[in-house]
């Protein structure tokens, strides 16, 4: 009966976390650059060593949190400065915590012609953060930026978009919406049509596909009942168990 309670009541813990996740996608399903998040759950860890050991006890769940990196659809916006990555590979940007990475390429410019994101932070170059000279005489189309970063102003190359990539993206971890920090320096790539390519006037959008995650909200909290009045039924059966036992 205990086993019970306690073979319903583990899966309460790992459905609530998805859900919350579920609820985090979904608030940013609107976000430029968001991955979302997901859960692992490996079921009765140690349970074979266990069984061999004649006792067949449950270990428990063990839950894990991980980013789903994959790509998101690419959204024309008609901007010169929407950058969007296809392939692999981050943006850099400058923060008053160090370097972080980002897919979300919705920059813009400073009055001194910095490129800066949404928050103000410096966008970084092969040779540092990338500043457009003489900005009061740039007009529209003068600017453009290559499939392999390099940015042009009255077709001279004044700079090239630094993009770095990680062989274990499982090693970033989110700051924010879109930033992610890496606990050690990526490798700087330079796209070349085949890997990654940088993508002018297009933003990538979330990841998160809005009809799957509420269709798994949905499940969840199915299941979520059903174990709940599981642990509810076999409490009330054990009490009742007990008042037996007291006469």
């Amino acid at each position: 009966m205990i086993k019970g309670i306690y073979a319903s009541g583990s899966g309460l813990r790992p459905r609530m976390m998805k859900l919350e996740i579920i609820g985090n996608n979904l608030a940013n399903i609107n976000t430029t650059g968001y991955k979302k998040e997901n859960v692992f759950i490996q079921l009765m860890k140690d349970s074979g060593l266990n069984m061999a050991k004649g006792n067949g006890e449950l270990a428990g769940l063990d839950v894990k949190e991980y980013t789903d990196y994959s790509e998101g659809s690419l959204n024309q916006t008609a901007n010169q400065l929407d950058l969007a990555i296809q392939g692999r590979g981050f943006f850099v940007v400058e923060t008053p915590q160090g370097e972080r990475y980002t897919r979300n390429g919705n920059f813009m410019l400073t009055a001194d012609g910095t490129v800066v994101t949404n928050e103000g932070y410096p966008v970084l170059g092969k040779n540092g953060r990338i500043q457009i000279p003489d900005l009061h005489r740039l007009t529209q189309g003068e600017l453009t930026i290559s499939e392999k970063g390099e940015l042009f102003v009255d077709n001279r190359m004044i700079a090239q978009v630094r993009v770095d990539d990680f062989d274990d993206l499982s090693a970033l971890k989110k700051d924010g919406h879109s930033l992610l920090a890496a606990p050690a320096p990526g490798k700087t790539i330079t796209p070349d049509g085949t890997t990654s390519i940088i993508r002018q006037g297009y933003l990538e959008e979330s990841n998160v596909d809005g009809i799957e995650e509420m269709i798994m909200m949905v499940e969840l909290s199915r299941s979520f009942e059903t174990d709940q009045k599981s642990v509810q039924y076999q409490d009330g059966t054990l009490e009742r168990a007990m008042d037996v036992g007291r006469l």
